[in-house]
């Protein structure tokens, strides 16, 4: 009987240093995942801060890179509201008789006519945050897709506009007009119909150039307006 209550105690202490044992073990095992939890949401915060901290940076360059491109169209402002008029008024004052009494109004004109511009934009950044971050549905990535197309058409017009110049204004002048002095030396192919009808060919193009000029501006102040709040702190 004695050699009987040895043998159950003896499976008694077994057993509870077996459950001992084994909630030590689960308890370890819980440690270690709750260390592999707190490990990879460290992990996972770090890169979430990496990430935050390349887009803020991005978009710093990005609002640098608009802006740059914001002053070029700046300075042309004044001259694409004021062209479409000037070439208006000035197929008008074509058909005036006496153009040799008007030199200094006619330099002025041909002057005014003569500048053009192929209009272009820095748009590293603004296709790099385009690609970067094309799976997000925010405000900013739809205005600067929008942005960029607006550029690119802006690109493409502009030099639709000095070729059509190059062939209306500039082939058609270039045997009675020195462009570098604007010295005249014949009024017959600017008193007619056919160079009339060449400026208001001139018109529409830079009629279109202005919408576009404006709708890319427009844009891209618009774009400015949200990258500053997406820098605010």
């Amino acid at each position: 009987m004695i050699q009987f209550f040895r043998k159950l105690r003896y499976k008694v202490s077994s057993e509870g240093k077996t459950r001992k044992y084994l909630t030590y073990a689960i308890g370890e095992i819980i440690l270690v995942v709750i260390g592999i939890l707190i490990a990879l949401g460290i992990n996972n915060w770090n890169e979430n801060r990496k990430v935050l901290n390349n887009e803020h940076l991005l978009l710093q360059k990005l609002k640098e890179e608009n802006g740059i491109n914001l002053k070029s169209m700046d300075q042309d402002i004044a001259y694409r509201n004021d062209l479409p008029n000037t070439l208006q008024n000035f197929n008008s004052f074509l058909k005036t008789t006496d153009l040799e009494m008007k030199k200094d109004s006619l330099r002025n004109y041909l002057s005014d006519i003569f500048r053009s511009t192929a209009y272009t934009f820095s748009q590293s950044n603004l296709i790099n945050y385009i690609n970067l971050y094309n799976s997000t549905s925010s405000e900013l990535n739809k205005e600067l897709a929008t942005l960029l197309s607006y550029q690119n058409a802006m690109q493409i017009i502009s030099e639709k506009g000095i070729d059509i110049k190059i062939q209306y204004f500039f082939d058609v002048l270039k045997r009675d007009v020195d462009f570098n002095s604007l010295d005249i030396k014949s009024y017959d192919m600017l008193k007619s119909l056919e160079f009339r009808n060449d400026i208001m060919i001139i018109l529409g193009i830079e009629e279109e150039i202005t919408t576009q000029f404006k709708n890319t501006l427009d844009q891209m102040q618009k774009v400015d307006s949200i990258i500053v709040k997406k820098l605010m702190p």
